[in-house]
């Protein structure tokens, strides 16, 4: 059963439709004789279908009072009439009426074209509910949309595709879609065949690829990602697309912060890495040493009267070290020079320096590289401008070289490069020099037990009855052992 407002402005005629009505199952809630008196009853009695006479007496005529309640209440709309010339019949096709009666009707004619009516209205209002809550959430999907009909015109467009194409709704609508949604590569700015157009030519999905750059009419090149659907009729055939696309911006920036990140960490872990290989190499040689020290206690005990020993020594230390050249060189306290005592030279090399076993060097010439040394400080790559002239030529663009002090009673290095004042002075006897290529450079704590060993073997030397104070002690026992 549905309520029904009649609109007739010929009294018997609206009761006679009421009756007729009524005898169908339907409840009249009002009859109404003008277009205004119609409207204000759909407005309070909320019908769910009108019979609306065209002919009514006043200023509006059913046509118009039809319209007016369709618009405003949507409420459906049959129009009855006696006339149904072509203008009246075209003005009422105009309001898009649910139905049309041409009187004298029968009952079931009556009958059939309300029930029509009300299922026609009831399924546009449902489409129409469809629509308004698809259009809701496409409005509000965090995606921009754009839908196009089969020759790639646009029908729709969300706020999110106005704001990332720069386009408004009522400009986009109905134009192009490689106007409003023009794709580029990031790579060469070349054209990039418009995934809406490509995926009804290929009836399938299409997705944008890496490094695909949409140009807005607002804001330049925008990076994005997009995706395009060709819409099917149900026969097959191909209507339209939809093509749902999202700015990357953040996205990049964010794997650029990653990459960023990524880098640092590679960077960390590099020098992670070196510290460990250095901190290696350094207990590696701190190892070696004490091996050379070992092999060092034992010549002593074994060969008393061994005048080479320091040269043993530094030619175990040399191979232990893999030192290209390695030398001591001893002062003498009454003339101020200095003499190459012993040296250790790995042949094995392609190059190597040639002996400089002998060469002398007046300490007063190079006052800033030996009081330097006087303090206890070594020399790490030491500058060529105040290096004695016996050195210099051991610096190469790839050789390390590291100059550190002797000291007949050794002192920790560290202490040694502070600058607290020192508890008593220091006993510097010379200096020891290493080469080395193809390595890191060497650290001051690398000193430390290298001028160690030597020093302690000095101090062999003078606990077992060789007092080598001076370079010609040294060279005294080089020749004493050359003849004997």
């Amino acid at each position: 059963m549905l309520k029904i407002l009649v609109v007739e402005d010929e009294t018997i005629v609206a009761w006679d439709i009421k009756e007729t009505l009524e005898k169908l199952g339907h409840e009249v809630v009002d009859l109404a004789v003008s277009g205004a008196a119609a409207i204000r009853a759909a407005t309070h009695k909320d019908p769910d279908l009108v019979l609306m006479d065209i002919r009514l007496a006043g200023e509006m005529d059913g046509i118009a009072a039809g319209n007016e309640i369709y618009q405003r209440l949507k409420i459906p709309v049959v129009y009855l009439s006696a006339h149904a010339d072509e203008i009246t019949l075209a003005r009422a096709l105009k309001t898009a009426p649910f139905g049309y009666i041409v009187k004298p009707f029968q009952a079931q004619t009556l009958q059939s074209t309300i029930q029509v009516a009300y299922q026609r209205h009831q399924i546009e209002a449902c489409a129409q509910m469809a629509q308004a809550s698809l259009g809701y959430t496409l409005d509000n999907m965090g995606s921009g949309i754009i839908i196009t009909d089969r020759q790639g015109l646009i029908t729709f467009i969300n706020p999110i595709a106005e704001t990332l194409t720069g386009w408004n709704s009522a400009a986009a609508v109905g134009e192009e879609i490689d106007n409003v949604f023009y794709l580029i590569w990031e790579t060469d700015g070349t054209t990039i065949e418009n995934p809406s157009l490509r995926s009804m030519r290929l009836q399938a999905l299409v997705k944008s690829l890496e490094g695909c750059w949409l140009t807005s009419s607002d804001s330049g090149i925008v990076p994005i990602s997009a995706t395009a659907t060709p819409i099917l009729h149900p026969d097959g055939e191909v209507v339209g697309s939809i093509v749902v696309f999202q700015d990357n911006s953040e996205q990049i920036g964010i794997q650029m912060d990653l990459q960023e990140r990524n880098q640092d960490l590679e960077l960390f872990q590099i020098k992670l890495i070196s510290q460990l290989q250095a901190k290696t190499a350094e207990y590696d040689q701190a190892i070696a040493c004490l091996q050379v020290w070992e092999l060092l206690l034992d010549r002593v005990q074994t060969a008393r009267t061994e005048t080479k020993l320091l040269q043993s020594a530094l030619a175990q230390l040399g191979k232990a070290i893999a030192a290209d050249y390695c030398w001591v060189t001893l002062h003498e306290p009454y003339t101020n020079t200095a003499t190459i005592c012993c040296e250790y030279i790995d042949r094995e090399r392609l190059t190597y320096p040639a002996s400089k076993l002998g060469k002398q060097i007046d300490l007063q010439l190079y006052p800033r590289f030996y009081q330097h040394l006087f303090t206890g400080k070594s020399w790490i790559a030491p500058p060529a401008a105040i290096m004695p002239p016996a050195y210099v030529n051991l610096l190469t663009p790839s050789a390390h070289v590291s100059i550190f002090p002797l000291m007949s009673d050794f002192i920790d290095d560290a202490a040694a490069q502070s600058d607290a004042p020192q508890q008593r002075p220091l006993d510097i006897i010379g200096e020891v020099g290493i080469v080395t290529t193809g390595k890191q450079p060497w650290t001051l704590g690398q000193t430390s037990p290298i001028a160690q060993i030597l020093g302690g073997a000095i101090k062999l030397f003078r606990q077992h009855g060789y007092p080598l104070d001076s370079a010609s002690d040294w060279l005294d026992l080089l020749d004493d052992n050359s003849t004997s």
